[in-house]
């Protein structure tokens, strides 16, 4: 990690590293978990990709994008190698919500709940496209996350959102 900054031992850098991201990790592996890929193998094996990963971290990108493009291409390379595109079996609200003390706390969980049911049926690219786009990262920094061109990002962003809303219609 020569461009972090980081002035402590390579295991005190990845400890920080986690401890700063893994709700960022945990909600790709999330997406990309279900029966045939538990979550907890998807964020092992982001963090030992991390773990390997991190001497060649530049910091030309943020950090953010690094963990990122890691934890996506990770899970998307596990699918590939087991052949499995399932849908997650762990509620998403029970993994980062608070629990709900008033009606428009429940509201808003349900509609979280139908979104991250939408979001499973899509294909593995499109789930990390929408998930960076619903995480307010810019049309560049998906570019740079997913390997795409910013045009590409724009086009595909767009059939993604047009698929979702087609998809809550049939609802």
């Amino acid at each position: 990690m020569q461009a972090s900054g980081c002035a402590q031992s390579r295991e005190e850098c990845f400890r920080e590293i986690t401890d700063s991201y893994k709700e960022l990790v945990a909600k790709v592996c999330y997406l990309y978990s279900g029966p045939g890929a538990a979550f907890d193998d998807l964020f092992q094996e982001v963090l030992i990709n991390l773990w390997t990963g991190m001497d060649s971290f530049r910091g030309e990108a943020k950090m953010s994008t690094w963990i990122y493009r890691t934890a996506i291409n990770t899970c998307l390379t596990w699918h590939r190698r087991n052949g499995r595109h399932s849908r997650s079996t762990v509620p998403l609200e029970e993994m980062f919500a608070e629990p709900a003390d008033d009606g428009s706390l429940a509201v808003k969980l349900e509609e979280l709940r139908i979104l991250q049911g939408l979001i499973s049926k899509l294909l593995p690219l499109e789930k990390a496209m929408i998930t960076l786009w619903l995480d307010e990262r810019s049309y560049d920094e998906i570019a740079a996350i997913t390997g795409l061109s910013r045009a590409n990002v724009a086009v595909k962003l767009h059939r993604v959102k047009d698929k979702l809303a087609k998809m809550a219609k049939e609802l």
